[in-house]
């Protein structure tokens, strides 16, 4: 704001607070804005039925039954109170639903979790974020039920005072405060929290600091957790309850805790620990995440064993999933390997925040990109030692005791999942050329999240030479192991190290596109206001390779002798399949519809489905969970 602009108003400010007429005209007005509001508040409805046994109805305005939101001034900002470290599933006791961030809301859901930290105030209060850093809040904006919502916002302090800044523009702020009672800030703020403990080791949550509000489920949507009024701890039912389990020790703990008796073991002797013998093959399942998906990787663990597969192993990419996992009780055994154990040059080791992977760019500095670098190297070492490899996403469920033994008797170096697009699912941001007249552009693409390779000289050759590509050309595991299977990328623009990374722009595209590869095929954004002069919801899909790279990649598959298949989608599923056959089947519980036994071992038929493509949220948002994909249950 202009210095000249803040002077004015600071002058005009003082001069109305000198004149008594002026002041009583403004008190006035203020005192009438009051009861206009309060006469608003009265006349919302409040909802049906009571929430909670010992609680009552929230309406809004009269007697002060409105919860009066609890300024950061009066509690301490979250900023300042050190992260422990520590990270907590929330349980509700009623329902059993776990807090779950879902987009920006929080919702209860019965097999999906997030991770949060308690921040801990010198005033008693406790501040929530999710592990991505993202805090909980209270919506003052309710919902059209009159409830206030949990939330999640990503909170920005405002920035320290200026020492030097203008003494008038300090005097304008101060009055602004004294008149409105809010203190300025960068926009929406975290709510603070009170844990009151009940007699059974639960908590009940309480949302304002004189406890006459608190956190409980929605009573007709238990996905919804809302402030209620009235009740104590001792008096509320167990929707207003909830338990703390920890999954992640403090990080002064994590440090005095000793090393494993006896040493850690070798990476040879850990992969022999997790090898199957399946089909007259040695075959060791291998997977890896951070903690950010351990719900999902609790389902995975749930799908192995119902589907006769005892044991994996795991890359973790943080330091901190394998002790979450056993703290969470996997039901299969399972080794772990770290980044240490990749011996990869350091530029691709070296990760900030690892456990949050908030960044998902692909630039070669992106967290992201080097997580899949690691991935396809922990395959080369497994193959090196002589076991065949069959690396799943942890959102892969396994659905059938057949899965392994069908990939193994393949008989091809490699054997890898499809990502053609088929079906009625149309999600074009989050699912590219999944609309039905796309469609035919992805009738190739295959998908990284799930293939078994052989440990075969052909096949480690495809392993290096799909590390390479993505060294080279800085593009995702997937693209590059497209590109080496079928000469072109999905939705990646192979970039020239040597002249930076690719922008969002046609025009950086060009400049910085690799010399060696062709201009991709560009897709406008299918909305309204989408269009290739903007840019909006543009994405770039299948940049083939010039002829010559091509035919030179062919020359050397041909003279290893490598040979590969596709997984049938009718059989190994992906996203666009689960959307299609949700109503059919994967919607459904065990013996409705499709969802039974098929021609052989395997629910529908299928041996697997793979929920990507955005396709998560389906099952995040079955209310009911009557999804049999959430409910693992042994396979005959």
């Amino acid at each position: 704001v202009p210095r000249a602009t803040l002077k004015a108003a600071f002058q005009q400010r003082m001069a109305a607070l000198r004149r008594p007429r002026e002041r009583g005209l403004l008190c006035l007005a203020a005192l009438l804005c009051a009861v206009c509001q309060q006469g608003a508040d009265a006349q919302r409805e409040a909802p049906a039925g009571r929430l909670l046994s010992g609680g009552r109805r929230w309406r809004g305005g009269g007697g002060g039954s409105r919860r009066t939101p609890t300024r950061l001034e009066e509690t301490g900002s979250p900023e300042s109170i050190i992260d422990t470290g520590a990270r907590w599933r929330i349980r509700v006791i009623g329902s059993g639903r776990f807090l779950y961030k879902n987009g920006m809301s929080i919702i209860g859901t019965k097999q999906f979790f997030s991770l949060f930290e308690l921040r801990r105030a010198a005033s008693g209060a406790y501040f929530i974020a999710d592990h991505a850093g993202d805090w909980l809040r209270l919506n003052s904006l309710e919902g059209a039920d009159g409830f206030e919502r949990l939330e999640a916002i990503k909170y920005r302090p405002p920035p320290p005072p200026d020492p030097a800044s203008d003494a008038e523009h300090s005097a304008v702020v101060e009055v602004e405060q004294r008149s409105t009672g809010v203190v300025a800030s960068s926009g929406p703020t975290p709510s603070p929290f009170w844990l009151t403990r009940h007699a059974s080791g639960a908590y009940m949550v309480q949302v304002s600091a004189d406890g006459r509000w608190y956190l409980c489920e929605h009573a007709a949507d238990p996905q919804k957790l809302v402030a209620a009024a009235g009740g104590t701890a001792e008096g509320v039912n167990t929707s207003a309850l909830f338990e703390l389990q920890r999954v992640v020790a403090p990080e002064k703990e994590r440090e005095q805790e000793a090393a494993p008796p006896g040493g850690a073991l070798s990476f040879v002797e850990r992969t022999k620990r997790c090898v199957m013998r399946k089909g007259g093959r040695d075959v060791v399942l291998a997977t890896y995440h951070n903690i950010g998906m351990m719900d999902w990787a609790s389902l995975f663990w749930g799908w192995l064993k119902a589907s006769a597969i005892d044991r994996f192993f795991l890359l973790e990419l943080d330091g901190l999933t394998c002790k979450a996992a056993r703290a969470l009780n996997v039901s299969v055994h399972f080794e772990c390997a770290t980044a240490a154990d990749m011996m990869l040059p350091p530029e691709l080791t070296h990760i900030q925040k690892a456990s949050a992977l908030a960044d998902w760019g692909t630039t070669a500095e992106s967290a992201y990109f080097k997580f899949l670098r690691w991935k396809l190297r922990f395959v080369e070492l497994l193959a090196m030692q002589g076991v065949d490899v069959l690396m799943a996403d942890v959102d892969v469920l396994i659905l059938s005791p057949q899965f392994v033994p069908e990939l193994v008797d393949m008989n091809v170096d490699l054997v890898i999942s499809s990502d053609a697009r088929q079906g009625s699912y149309d999600d074009n941001v989050h699912c590219p050329c999944s609309n039905a007249m796309y469609q035919r552009y992805t009738f190739d693409w295959v998908c990284a999240g799930l293939f078994y390779m052989r440990a075969t000289p052909a096949a480690l050759w495809f392993m290096r030479q799909a590390q390479e590509m993505m060294d080279e050309y800085t593009i995702t595991d997937q693209d590059a192991i497209q590109a080496v299977l079928t000469g072109h990328t999905q939705v990646a623009i192979p970039q020239d190290k040597k002249r930076g990374n690719v922008s969002d722009g046609v025009s950086g595209a060009a400049a910085r596109r690799a010399g060696s590869w062709l201009k991709p095929i560009w897709l406008e954004g299918l909305g309204a206001t989408e269009n290739l002069r903007n840019m909006r919801g543009t994405q770039p899909l299948n940049a083939p390779m010039k002829e010559p790279m091509w035919l030179r990649l062919l020359s050397a598959q041909k003279a290893k002798g490598f040979t590969w298949k596709t997984m049938p989608l009718e059989r190994y599923g992906n996203g666009p399949i689960l959307v299609h056959h949700w109503e059919s089947m994967f919607g459904r519980s065990y013996g409705e519809g499709k969802a039974q036994l098929g021609d052989a071992p395997g629910i529908g038929g299928f041996r697997s489905i793979h929920a990507n493509c955005n396709t998560k949220s389906w099952l995040a948002q079955d209310v009911r969970s009557r999804s049999f994909l959430l409910q693992p249950k042994p396979l005959k």
